[in-house]
């Protein structure tokens, strides 16, 4: 063979199955001459042997033989089950519309009358040697088939692992629920919509006197929106302070750090992310700045749904403040809301996803509900008013899963 030349296409095997000597020797000259390999067998005994021996595709079979007839060869071969497909021709006399039906549920493909015609023969054979070919090309793609989704199950389950560690990643970056800092003490509640979240808070010491806080929620879901909102988390930790983003210090006292006011911590991140081809993700947050000795709280809004302050003895109200979210126009003006806090008071930080929570017939939860809720649970514990407003979300959305990242940030006054 000459090299590189491909091999030639393997002759296909015929079993013929017919105890009269003259027909069957007559059937395999023609078939040889057609460039077949024959096997031939008297009965069906001999014939079931081969078919399993040399996984036989092609019978061609008599009807009627001492010992079992064709039909009954036909029911053998269906009941195997075998890993391939036999196109099985009967061969018969009988011409009677039953017959053929009988045949058919025996389980034949084809039927040739006796006397043989071989140029019928030989288009039979062939139609059964393209229906073969389909069922081969079947069987290989369903194999293919079968290798890319065992590739692509292994592949999700990498994914879908992958991603948990990254969920886990995330919520590890979260303050400690229940935790405290300098008077302060902190809950929440974070449900992403999907593994990941675009949604972000934390809660952390700046110096001996003052606590920083932020929610962030940038746009989109995913993995994207959490990538983002990983790298946000990183340039407002307190581990890092040599970024600048919360702490700086005058050139003249390089030595005394001095913390940024929430409306500047917000306005340096406007600059740093503003939309364009490469980045898409713009996102909406509050930052503040608490002052434990002038027991102040400097508030900055960006685009963020507007905070709730329960106060003693008053109701829980909305605090109002502008700004647009971080990322939109590059010369964005931000400034801040001072409250003066007391024992008692709490601060409620929440992203969009409760209060546009959608329940079965579309209606949204809403901010005033949240208010209403936030005003009957005030003597409850905050851990407890966190337990009952998640089972108050759930409930309220009816089913498993949120299209939106729910996220709630909870601070109390001691």
């Amino acid at each position: 063979m000459i090299p590189n030349e491909p091999e030639p296409a393997k002759k296909m095997r015929i079993l013929i199955v017919e105890d009269n000597l003259l027909t069957r020797t007559m059937m395999e000259r023609s078939l040889q001459k057609w460039g077949y390999d024959v096997v031939s067998v008297d009965n069906i005994t001999a014939a079931m042997a081969i078919i399993l021996d040399d996984k036989i595709q092609f019978v061609i079979t008599d009807w009627i033989m001492p010992g079992g007839n064709g039909t009954v060869l036909c029911q053998n071969v269906r009941t195997l089950n075998l890993p391939f497909y036999t196109y099985i021709i009967l061969v018969t006399f009988l011409d009677d519309v039953q017959s053929t039906v009988d045949g058919m549920e025996a389980g034949a493909d084809d039927f040739i009358r006796k006397p043989i015609q071989l140029d019928e023969l030989h288009a039979r054979i062939k139609a059964g040697e393209r229906i073969l070919d389909l069922e081969k090309k079947l069987q290989e793609n369903n194999v293919r088939l079968t290798e890319l989704s065992n590739k692509l199950l292994a592949a999700n389950e990498v994914i879908n692992r992958d991603l948990k560690m990254a969920a886990a990643m995330q919520r590890s970056l979260l303050p400690t629920a229940g935790s405290h800092s300098q008077g302060i003490a902190i809950d929440w509640l974070f449900h992403p919509s999907t593994h990941l979240s675009g949604d972000i808070f934390n809660f952390f010491p700046l110096d001996e006197h003052h606590v920083g806080f932020y929610i962030i929620d940038v746009a989109g879901h995913g993995i994207a929106s959490a990538m983002h909102s990983f790298t946000l988390s990183r340039l407002l930790s307190p581990d890092t302070r040599c970024s600048n983003h919360l702490i700086f210090s005058l050139p003249e006292a390089p030595d005394y750090p001095l913390v940024r006011s929430a409306p500047a911590v917000i306005a340096n991140l406007n600059q740093q992310f503003q939309t364009n081809e490469s980045n898409i993700l713009y996102f909406t947050m509050i930052y503040g700045v608490i002052d434990t000795r002038s027991r102040t709280i400097n508030l900055c809004q960006a685009g963020h749904p507007q905070p709730l302050y329960l106060q003693q003895g008053k109701p829980a109200e909305f605090i109002v403040s502008a700004g647009l979210p971080v990322g939109i126009i590059d010369d964005a003006y931000y400034e801040s809301v001072q409250l003066d806090y007391h024992p008692g008071d709490r601060l409620f930080l929440y992203s969009d996803g409760i209060s546009e929570c959608e329940s079965p017939d579309g209606e949204m939860f809403g901010t005033e509900r949240l208010r209403l809720f936030v005003d009957e649970t005030r003597h409850l514990k905050v851990s407890e008013v966190i337990r009952k407003l998640d089972e108050r979300i759930n409930s309220w959305r009816g089913k498993d899963g949120f299209e939106d990242d729910i996220s709630l940030l909870v601070l109390e006054i001691n």
